[in-house]
C-alpha cells in the first residue's frame, strides 16, 4: 500500500526532526486514503477506513508527531490488507 509507505517515510522524518517533511507525508496519505475511501464498496472496509483516518488526523493536528503513534498507525493500516497482515503477523 502506497499509503503504508508514506507513515514509514513520516517515520523517517520524525526521527530526523524534520516537522515540514512528517506533515508533507501525513498529506499524501491522506490523499491516498481519500481516493481508497471513496472507491472502497465493502462497507465493513470503509468503517475501517474511515477510523483509521480520524486516528491519522489525531497524529497529523498534534503538535509533537509521535514515533509510536505513527508506528501502530502502520500496523492498524497493514492489518487491513490480508496478505500484508500474514507478513506482520507471528
Amino acid at each position: 500500500m502506497m499509503i503504508a509507505n508514506e507513515l514509514n517515510r513520516a517515520k523517517n522524518w520524525i526521527q530526523k526532526g524534520g516537522t515540514e517533511e512528517v506533515m508533507n507525508c501525513y498529506e499524501r496519505a491522506f490523499e491516498l486514503l481519500d481516493l481508497t475511501i471513496s472507491v472502497t464498496t465493502d462497507e465493513h472496509r470503509l468503517k475501517e477506513l474511515l477510523r483509521f483516518r480520524e486516528m491519522l488526523g489525531l497524529q497529523y493536528i498534534s503538535k509533537e508527531k509521535d514515533i509510536e503513534i505513527n508506528g501502530k498507525l502502520l500496523k492498524v493500516l497493514l492489518s487491513l490488507d490480508k496478505n500484508a497482515y500474514e507478513v506482520i503477523s507471528p
